[in-house]
């Protein structure tokens, strides 16, 4: 592994702890502060709103920049914010609108880290490792996502936000401090060049390369299908099936996430210790294997729905251990897609463009399948949606070109 490489792997992953704790622990503090979870609900949509919106312009705006440079930059921004917010809040006060405009701007960031770091990848791994080190980043994200909001709410439930504030600010404040170590790197891709500032030029040509590209169209449909209908499985289907329907306990219920993080885990340090392998050759089969195990999911629901309720835990957790380890399978292989494919100088209006439609897909998945949920059911509602995706897969990669792209 190269310097540059490590460094960034590392640096990103302090920022993904940081993250990751942030927005868990900030609805509870809100909730905390008006008592109401209508209130807390629209405090953080009108937070979010402004990330999911800028993307595809922060995502032209980016091109033209050094991208070491903005990531160290919004990281530092992100430490003045965080460690202003922590001492605001430490003398007491306590204003919803100032915490507000704060956490949009850090929420924002964090989108711009992320878009940043995404292209900084393409820019130094050669496209033959794109697999092995987006699944070795899949494994720290992962860890950071699991381990951050417990450690966050514990913080939070002995000390306060004003002191989760603290600690993040000095993740982010490590973070920046290691990617600027980072030695200056030279462009692995030849068409690692910035794109001229036209703004919205820029914009118009990016939506024309997503639409004329059909191997990038055909995969923007299909996260997009992801995100609609199978994001919801957290908010939405599991707690529909194991609490609602088979009153499984919340002290175990816990273990659903670590089974999914498991097989998660897995399967990047699979990926990063294969030393050749392009898992995109069987990503048709992947993503039908991955709507079957849901509808099995769904079916044994319904057939032992009254009996064995353990078994069916039992079983649940295990399925849901190769739901996580195929879902690796299936999204480190479509970055690294993206990564390779598209040219650096679109990657920041086409990842800004993805990071938009996934940022309104989920919201609006999980609306829909809790209103359908509600109506025929949970596990029929995982089965009806991932019939649909199956659907759609065999739409979109019905030839042998789309199915297996290189």
């Amino acid at each position: 592994m190269s310097r540059p490489i490590k460094t960034l792997l590392i640096s990103r992953t302090f920022f993904s702890f940081a993250g990751a704790m942030y927005p868990v622990v900030l609805p509870l503090f809100i909730l905390k502060i008006t008592g109401s979870l209508a209130s807390s609900g629209l405090f953080l949509t009108l937070v979010m709103l402004p990330s999911m919106l800028i993307m595809p312009f922060v995502g032209v705006w980016i091109e033209g920049k050094q991208k070491k440079a903005v990531t160290i930059g919004s990281l530092t921004i992100l430490f003045i914010l965080t460690i202003a917010q922590s001492f605001y809040l430490l003398v007491g006060r306590t204003s919803l609108v100032i915490l507000g405009l704060a956490s949009a701007v850090i929420c924002t960031l964090f989108s711009v880290i992320e878009l940043a770091t995404k292209i900084m990848f393409s820019e130094i791994v050669p496209e033959g490792e794109l697999e092995k080190y987006n699944g070795l980043k899949s494994v720290w994200d992962n860890i950071s996502s699991f381990g951050a909001p417990v450690i966050g709410t514990m913080v939070y439930g002995f000390s306060g936000f004003e002191y989760v504030a603290l600690i993040v600010s000095f993740f982010f404040l490590i973070s920046a401090i290691i990617l600027s170590k980072m030695s200056r790197y030279a462009e692995i891709r030849e068409d690692a060049t910035p794109a001229k500032m036209e703004f919205f030029k820029n914009l118009k040509e990016g939506i024309q390369f997503v639409r004329e590209n059909k191997g990038v169209r055909n995969f923007y449909l299909l996260a997009s299908a992801l995100n609609f209908f199978v994001a919801n499985q957290e908010e939405v289907i599991n707690p529909g099936i194991l609490i609602q329907k088979y009153n499984i306990t919340a002290k175990i219920f816990g273990f659903v996430s670590f089974s999914f993080t498991l097989g998660v885990i897995l399967a990047g340090l699979f990926l990063a210790k294969r030393k050749e392998g392009n898992s995109r050759q069987i990503l048709k089969q992947l993503f039908i294997t991955n709507s079957i195990i849901m509808i099995v999911i769904g079916t044994l629901s319904v057939i032992m729905h009254g009996q064995h309720k353990l078994t069916f835990f039992y079983i649940f957790l295990f399925l849901e251990f190769c739901l996580g380890f195929i879902t690796i399978l299936i999204n480190v292989p479509m970055t690294s897609y993206f990564q390779s494919t598209v040219p650096i100088g679109y990657q920041g209006r086409v990842f800004g463009l993805l990071g938009l439609i996934s940022s309104l897909s989920v919201p609006i998945g999980i609306s829909y399948t809790g209103f359908l949920a509600q109506i025929i059911g949970a596990d029929f509602a995982y089965i009806v949606n991932n019939l649909c995706v199956v659907l759609i897969v065999l739409i979109v990669l019905k030839d042998r070109t789309q199915a297996n792209p290189k």
